[in-house]
């Protein structure tokens, strides 16, 4: 197949977003398909990391100025698409939804392609600042329903997700899909502790709990911190590394500084790309939290990064958190937005070595059978053909 795949991330940027985007467009490569990508012009002085430079890449040239960018890719980029849909007449358009660009919308009605919509939020539930006005976000909800209704498929990582879509929408159950998110295996794979920490600097002795991310409001760091004290009065060798950049960084780091705990929980900042997995080696327990502030979990990429690097999880009651790692046997969940519980359950993993050990192997044999980024193409690669089977059926 020829997929055209739309998005409004910035590839360049190791975030959770583009790394989706890439992920999939590389797998799907390697089942022998043919990608293109039609993404924004990256920052000046960046570019993709090594691993996706062989992917086909049609920039889009954007205004990088606050509150511009969005309307300036929305413009640039329907004159883009036009011309490459009109160019390279591909088999399917894969649209990675973000609110606001509706750029394939116009192109909907050409029934030579089949078109798949991948939706990872609710717009009124993700947007930001001036977008979060509800005028606004009616007319995002709108056009996404409209999208949505127009699609050959429509696919989320979680089951909330289309289930609303279903509900509120009437999409039929059949077009609806859920295909979560997947790990790089090879890139992510299990390394000794002690060389993962001298490539970073750290002292070898530990031990380290981590988190590895975006700090973002349902992350529930700030319940990680809070658990930190309880953590410390029985494990006070421990340390809690917090590695990554978001909008709630500041805040986390008052709440560090006025509970006394700068000497125990370290700022790492934002890693590079290639070092994520050092960073997750490195680390005795990982952290994934999930602070219901939406009325769907989503799927953490960083979970199933842990996994494959072979580290033990504590994270979050509820699904995709807690009954996934339940189920792997590969962590222990907690209760939601509970210190106690969630040093409670640190502690159990800090003082227990050899159970680390086995819940890491669980998790690394988990990944590899069913959660990788290939296994993951496949499951879009079928949906891709549904897809152009009911575009040919209407046509």
């Amino acid at each position: 197949m020829r997929i055209l795949v739309f998005c409004d991330e910035d590839l360049s940027v190791a975030a959770g977003g583009a790394r989706q985007v890439l992920e999939f467009a590389q797998a799907l490569s390697r089942c022998s398909h043919t990608i293109r990508i039609v993404a924004p012009q990256p920052a000046q002085g960046r570019q993709l990391a090594p691993e996706f430079a062989s992917l086909s890449f049609r920039p889009v040239s954007v205004w990088r100025v606050a509150g511009l960018r969005p309307f300036s890719f929305l413009i640039a980029s329907w004159h883009v698409l036009r011309q490459e849909l009109a160019a390279w007449r591909p088999d399917v358009l894969l649209w990675f939804d973000s609110p606001g660009q509706m750029a394939p919308l116009l192109a909907l009605s050409d029934p030579a392609y089949a078109t798949v919509l991948f939706v990872n939020g609710l717009p009124e539930e993700e947007v930001q600042g001036v977008w979060r006005l509800p005028f606004v976000r009616w007319v995002l909800r709108a056009a996404l329903k409209n999208a949505a209704c127009r699609v050959q498929a429509v696919v989320s990582i979680c089951r909330e997700i289309v289930a609303q879509m279903e509900d509120a929408w009437g999409i039929p159950p059949e077009r609806c899909h859920v295909i979560r998110n997947g790990v790089d295996e090879d890139r992510f794979h299990p390394q000794p502790h002690d060389a993962a920490r001298k490539v970073l600097g750290l002292p070898g002795t530990g031990p380290y709990v981590g988190f590895v991310g975006g700090f973002f409001p349902w992350h529930g760091l700030e319940t990680l911190i809070e658990a930190v004290p309880f953590v410390h009065a029985r494990v006070p060798s421990a340390t809690f590394l917090l590695v990554g950049e978001g909008q709630t960084k500041p805040a986390l780091e008052q709440l560090v500084q006025q509970r006394g705990l700068t000497e125990i929980v370290r700022f790492v900042g934002r890693a590079d790309w290639a070092q994520v997995p050092t960073w997750i080696a490195a680390c005795d327990v990982c952290v994934v939290l999930h602070r219901q502030i939406r009325s769907y979990p989503g799927d953490s990429m960083k979970l199933w990064e842990y996994l494959s690097c072979g580290r033990p999880v504590v994270t979050t009651m509820g699904p995709g958190y807690g009954e996934t790692v339940e189920a792997i046997g590969c962590g222990l969940a907690a209760k939601p937005d509970h210190a106690q519980d969630v040093a409670r359950q640190l502690i159990r993993l800090l003082e227990d070595p050899e159970e680390r050990m086995k819940m890491g192997e669980r998790g690394r044999m988990a990944v590899i059978q069913a959660h990788t980024w290939d296994v993951r193409a496949k499951e879009l690669e079928l949906v891709c053909n549904a897809a152009r089977a009911a575009r040919r059926r209407t046509t």
